[in-house]
C-alpha cells in the first residue's frame, strides 16, 4: 500500500529528534555558563550587603551601650550639659559621623562634635533627621542631604521617661569602598525614581574597559524611593558569558529542522490524496446537518477507506446523541441559571464540596464570611478543608452524614465573626457519591445583641441595687435611737446622685449614638480647655496619690473649633479612668500634640492596662476589662461616651499600643468639619 512509505518518513523523524535533542542539551550547557556568572554576581552583592548589615549592627551595639550610661539617660531626660563621653569626637560616636539623644520634650542632632550641630530642638527637626531618630533602631539607610546614611539605634521603654539614641554613617565614598572590602571594587548609591529601580541583582558594562558593574537594590533603604547600588568589579572576577557555543548550535538546529521540513513534505505529499477525499467527505456531511452519505461512498480496505466508514458510524451516532443531548441540556440549563441565580442572591454563605473534596460552588455570600478569595478555594481539592479548618470540617461531615446527631452545632468565630454552620449531604448526579452542602449564617450582631442584653442587666441590676440598697437602709435608720441623720441622708443623696449619674449616661450615649446630638461649635484655647478639666480630677488624683501631668507637645494651635462641654467631657473621662485605676505613687500623662489640621490629646497612665485579647472590645458599651472589675466600680459606658463625642466631631478615640498601662488618644479637627470639607 502507498502509505508505508510512512516508515521511511518514521526515521527521517526520528533523525530530527535527535538532532534536536542534541541542540537541547547544547543549550542547556550553555545557559549553565550564564548561571553560574549571575551566581557570582548575586555572592558579590549580597557581600556588600551583608558589610552594610554588620556596620549597621556596630553602629547599633554602640547605641545600646551608650544608651547604659546613666548620664546620657539623664541627659536625654533631663537635658542641661551634655555628659563629657559624648564630646570625643567620633570616638564617643563608634566611627559616626552623627549623634542624635533625644528625650522628653527634646530632641538633639550633631555632627563632627557637640558644637557643630545641624538641628536642635524639636521644632525646627527636618524630616529626614526625625526619620532617622525614629526609624534607626532597627538599622537602614537613609536620605540626608549629604547623600545616603547609614544609621541604627537603640531606645530605652516606650513611656514618658523615654531615651533614644542613634548614629548615622555618612556612606562617602571612602566609606563604601571599605564596606566593598577594598582592593579594585567601588560603590556608587543612586536614589532611584518611581518604576526605575531594577527587579534583581543584574550585570551590566563598567565605567572602564576590563570592568563590569553588578547593580541591584539595597535591601537597608528607608526612604521612599529605592536605593540602587552599582558595585564596579574587574570582569576577570566573574564568569564569561557562553555565546560562542549557541551560534554552533544554531546551526545545527537549523540543518537539522531543514530535513524535518522536507520529511514532513514527504508525508505531506503522500498522504494528502486520501486525506482530502475524507475531508470532502466531512464537508458534504456538515452541509447535510451530519448526514454520512459522501463517507459511505469512500469505504473500503485501506487506511482511508477504513477511516471513512469510521467515520461515518461515528457522524450517525453523534447525530443521534446530540439531539438528545439539546433537549436535556435547555432543561438543565435553565434549572442551572435560576439555581445559581438564587444561590448568589443569598444572604447566607453556600458552599458545595464534590465527593472528591473539589470545590464546585462558593457564593459571595461564603467569600465575604470567610474572607477568602474565590480562586483559592473553588475548583480546588481541599480548599474548603484548608479555610474552616481541620477540626470544624470533620464536625461539619460528620453532621452531614447523620442528621440525627443529639449535639447542638456551635457557633465558631473566623475572621472576627461570629459564624454558625450547618451541612447536608446531597446525592451526586450520574454517581454513587455524595457532594457536601454547608450552610454559613452571620450570627454575630445576633450574638451582640445577646450580649448586650446580659452586660445591660448586669450593669443596670449591679449599679443600682447597691446604691438603692444603701439609701433603703439609711432611710430605714433614720428613725433610730442615736442615728446621725445628717451622715445617713448624705449617704443618700451620693447614691441617689451615683443612680442618676448611671441613667444620664446612658441617655446621652443613647442620644449621641442615635444622632440626635449636637454639637455647639466655638473657637476655645485647646490648652485651657484641658487644664480647666485637670484643675477640676486634681483633687480626686490628690486623695489617691496620684499626680496628674501635662503636656505640650511641638506648636499648637491658638483655637480649636469644638463644643467646650462635650469634648470637656471625653477627656474628663479618660483621666477620671487613668486616675481610678492608676496605683498610688504613680503619674497620669496628659499630652497636647499638633498634628497639621488635627489635634491629639493623649491620655497615658501606669495602671494594669488592658488584656490584648480584650482591646477590641473596650470601647464596647457596658464592657469593663477583666483585670479591672474587682479593681474599682463602673458602668462600661465612658469609653463609649468618649468615641460617640470625638466621632460627633469628626474625628476618633483610639487606644494605642504601650508596653505598661494604658494609652488613649483622642483625634479632634482643629477646625469644625464643614470648614475642613470646604
Amino acid at each position: 500500500m502507498r502509505y508505508q512509505v510512512t516508515t521511511v518518513v518514521i526515521g527521517i523523524v526520528t533523525f530530527v529528534a535527535l538532532g534536536a535533542a542534541a541542540l537541547f542539551i547544547g543549550l542547556s550547557l550553555s545557559s549553565g555558563d550564564d548561571g553560574r556568572r549571575q551566581r557570582a554576581a548575586e555572592a558579590e552583592f549580597e557581600a556588600f550587603q551583608a558589610a552594610l548589615l554588620a556596620r549597621a549592627d556596630g553602629l547599633r551595639g554602640h547605641a545600646v551601650g551608650l544608651l547604659q550610661q546613666e548620664e546620657v539617660v539623664r541627659f536625654a531626660v533631663t537635658g542641661g550639659s551634655p555628659p563629657s563621653l559624648l564630646t570625643f569626637g567620633r570616638a564617643s560616636r563608634g566611627g559616626a559621623d552623627y549623634l542624635l539623644v533625644s528625650g522628653p520634650g527634646r530632641a538633639l542632632v550633631f555632627e563632627n562634635g557637640l558644637m557643630d550641630s545641624i538641628v536642635h530642638g524639636v521644632n525646627d527637626t527636618s524630616p529626614q533627621a526625625l526619620a532617622l531618630l525614629d526609624g534607626a533602631t532597627a538599622g537602614g539607610i537613609f536620605d540626608f542631604a549629604e547623600g545616603p546614611v547609614l544609621a541604627a539605634g537603640a531606645a530605652t521603654s516606650p513611656g514618658t521617661e523615654r531615651a533614644a539614641v542613634a548614629l548615622g554613617l555618612r556612606l562617602d565614598t571612602e566609606a563604601l569602598e571599605a564596606l566593598a572590602g577594598g582592593g579594585e571594587r567601588r560603590v556608587t548609591l543612586t536614589w532611584a525614581s518611581d518604576g526605575s529601580e531594577p527587579d534583581g541583582v543584574r550585570v551590566q558594562g563598567g565605567a572602564t574597559p576590563g570592568r563590569v558593574a553588578i547593580v541591584g537594590p539595597v535591601a537597608l533603604a528607608e526612604a521612599n524611593r529605592a536605593l540602587v547600588a552599582a558595585v564596579e568589579v574587574p570582569a576577570s572576577v566573574l564568569p564569561e558569558a557562553a555565546d560562542q557555543g549557541l551560534s554552533r548550535w544554531l546551526i545545527v538546529m537549523l540543518a537539522f529542522g531543514g530535513a524535518g521540513i522536507v520529511a514532513f513534505g514527504v508525508v505531506v505529499r503522500v498522504m494528502a490524496g486520501g486525506i482530502d477525499d475524507v475531508r470532502s467527505g466531512l464537508l458534504a456531511a456538515q452541509e447535510t446537518e451530519g448526514n454520512p452519505a459522501v463517507l459511505d461512498s469512500l469505504a473500503g480496505s485501506d487506511e482511508v477507506g477504513r477511516t471513512a466508514a469510521q467515520a461515518a458510524a461515528t457522524l450517525r451516532t453523534v447525530r443521534e446523541r446530540t439531539v438528545a443531548a439539546i433537549d436535556e441540556a435547555r432543561v438543565a440549563t435553565a434549572r442551572q441559571l435560576l439555581g445559581e441565580h438564587v444561590i448568589r442572591s443569598m444572604h447566607e454563605g453556600v458552599l458545595v464540596e464534590r465527593s472528591d473534596t473539589t470545590c464546585i460552588v462558593l457564593n459571595p455570600a461564603a467569600t465575604d464570611l470567610l474572607q477568602v478569595e474565590p480562586a483559592t478555594v473553588l475548583g480546588v481539592r481541599n480548599g474548603i478543608r484548608e479555610v474552616l479548618g481541620g477540626a470544624l470540617y470533620q464536625r461539619l461531615r460528620e453532621r452531614a452524614h447523620d442528621r440525627d446527631l443529639a449535639q447542638r452545632l456551635e457557633v465558631f468565630s473566623l475572621g472576627g465573626r461570629d459564624l454558625a454552620f450547618d451541612a447536608y449531604e446531597v446525592p451526586e448526579y450520574r454517581s454513587d457519591g455524595h457532594s457536601l452542602l454547608i450552610i454559613i449564617r452571620d450570627v454575630s450582631a445576633v450574638l451582640e445583641v445577646e450580649q448586650l442584653k446580659r452586660d445591660v442587666v448586669s450593669v443596670v441590676s449591679h449599679e443600682l441595687r447597691t446604691p438603692l440598697t444603701v439609701v433603703a437602709l439609711s432611710i430605714g435608720m433614720l428613725d433610730e435611737p442615736g442615728a446621725d441623720q445628717a451622715q445617713l441622708v448624705a449617704a443618700a443623696e451620693r447614691n441617689v446622685q451615683r443612680m442618676r449619674e448611671l441613667v444620664d449616661d446612658m441617655l446621652d450615649l443613647a442620644r449621641l449614638e442615635s444622632g440626635q446630638a449636637t454639637l455647639d461649635h466655638e473657637a476655645h484655647n485647646p490648652v485651657t480647655l484641658v487644664q480647666e478639666v485637670l484643675q477640676f480630677l486634681r483633687p480626686q488624683a490628690e486623695a489617691k496619690q496620684v499626680t496628674v501631668r501635662d503636656a505640650v507637645d511641638g506648636d499648637l494651635p491658638d483655637v480649636v473649633e469644638v463644643d467646650r462641654k462635650q469634648v470637656q467631657r471625653a477627656v474628663t473621662n479618660l483621666v477620671s479612668n487613668a486616675v481610678k485605676f492608676s496605683p498610688s505613687g504613680s503619674d497620669v500623662w496628659v499630652v497636647l500634640r499638633p498634628g497639621g489640621d488635627w489635634l491629639y490629646i493623649d491620655v497615658a497612665d501606669s495602671g494594669p492596662g488592658i488584656p490584648h485579647e480584650e482591646q477590641a472590645r473596650i470601647f464596647t458599651r457596658f464592657y469593663r476589662a477583666s483585670n479591672t472589675r474587682e479593681q474599682a466600680t463602673g458602668t462600661g459606658l465612658g469609653l463609649p461616651i468618649v468615641r460617640q463625642i470625638a466621632e460627633l466631631h469628626g474625628g476618633r478615640a483610639d487606644l494605642l499600643p504601650t508596653e505598661q498601662g494604658s494609652y488613649f488618644r483622642i483625634t479632634l479637627p482643629v477646625r469644625a468639619p464643614t470648614q475642613i470639607e470646604g
